[in-house]
């Protein structure tokens, strides 16, 4: 089967699955498979960027069988533009009983001088690792994150951790990823009694200036599209949405 993604859609999700990698990756031809001890669906999810080299019957049955040997649930992740129909391939997960994991994602985009000058906060300190508390403070479905999350956080050619203190402890932090001429910004969270202050915006603003700084014009995000705080929030600050995305889970027990 040929491409089963727009190719303007897979040549950005090559750039950004370089952001956020998999502990463990493999080639199926032109997909992509990812596998991170469960650690986010991004990091444990097969990306079809392009024709798998074979059937997709039989791509998807290699799929369901890489991520069943490592002990995860089969993911396929399905980027799309907004409001587009389900693709061959969709089709044929869903005629298997594959069914949607969660909401989908909105990626969204803008230019990191436009987002830098946005108001930044002389609290803020980065650094190339994060450190006890910007761990955590950082949530993976309302709970810590697993000792599987360091080495994805880490796996972009290179990162930036972003804390804002308040009062000797860390109450804001970001992450800030730079790969294929783009920069990425993921694990933004605000401590719940510092919310409503404006330091979403300010360690947005402030990783964006250190993309900028770096010559990196274009920055990415992805927010899930039901978190209408966090979009409008992003909105605000300058980005806009480009595509979406979610996800198709394999059926217990097949």
């Amino acid at each position: 089967m040929g491409t089963v993604m727009d190719p303007e859609i897979a040549a950005f999700e090559r750039m950004a699955a370089q952001h956020w990698q998999g502990t463990e990756r493999a080639r199926l031809g032109g997909w992509l498979l990812r596998a991170a001890g469960g650690f986010t669906g991004r990091a444990n999810s097969a990306l079809p960027l392009g024709d798998p080299g074979m059937p997709v019957e039989r791509a998807v049955d290699e799929v369901h069988a890489w991520y069943t040997q490592r002990g995860l649930p089969p993911l396929i992740a399905l980027p799309m533009w907004p409001d587009a129909s389900p693709g061959p391939l969709e089709t044929l997960l869903i005629q298997r009983g594959w069914r949607l994991r969660a909401g989908p994602a909105v990626v969204m985009t803008a230019r990191t001088g436009l987002i830098a000058d946005h108001r930044q906060d002389a609290g803020l300190a980065y650094a190339a690792e994060p450190d006890a508390e910007w761990l955590a403070l950082y949530r993976f479905h309302g709970q810590p994150v697993p000792q599987a999350a360091l080495p994805v956080l880490l796996s972009a050619p290179e990162q930036v951790f972003g804390s804002l203190r308040r009062d000797g402890h860390t109450v804001a932090t970001g992450r800030l990823s730079l790969a294929g001429g783009w920069a990425g910004i993921t694990g933004v969270e605000v401590a719940p009694a510092w919310r409503r202050a404006g330091l979403g915006t300010a360690i947005t603003a402030g990783l964006a200036a250190q993309a900028a700084a770096r010559g990196v014009q274009d920055i990415f995000l992805q927010v899930e599209e039901d978190n209408a705080a966090a979009r409008a929030l992003y909105t605000r600050c300058g980005f806009t949405g480009r595509h979406r995305y979610h996800y198709r889970l394999a059926p217990a027990g097949s």
